[in-house]
């Protein structure tokens, strides 16, 4: 059965391709699971591209700290997410239908992918 994954960051991805989806944990204490967690790494899933190789990170996946600098000066990111992150589940698929959305309120694309599971 096809699982959406919804990225607050833009992912196209085409149709056809295997990806790899990694989704990590909540650390937060069970009281403070409430409310807003759009913050948190536990609320995106990173995801690599299998068939080109690139992977699509939110902030929060590459630093701890704030979502600092600016557009004039680019951000030394790493290219895996940090190796603090516990991982809940990593699981691979293939695109079955990609859609991203402008949200000019935050001026950023969101990602819809549909994606099939891989057997096993």
């Amino acid at each position: 059965m096809p699982r959406t994954v919804t990225l607050n960051y833009p992912a196209p991805i085409a149709v056809g391709h295997a990806v790899e989806i990694t989704e990590f944990t909540d650390t937060r204490p069970e009281k403070k699971r409430r409310g807003f967690a759009g913050a948190e790494p536990s609320s995106h899933p990173v995801v690599v591209d299998l068939d080109t190789g690139i992977r699509y990170m939110n902030h929060v996946h590459a630093s701890a700290g704030g979502n600092g600098g600016n557009s004039f000066t680019p951000n030394r990111y790493p290219l895996d997410p940090r190796p603090d992150l516990p991982v809940a589940a990593t699981w691979r698929g293939r695109v079955t239908a990609c859609t991203l959305v402008m949200v000019e309120g935050l001026e950023n694309q969101h990602t819809t992918l549909l994606v099939e599971p891989a057997e096993g």
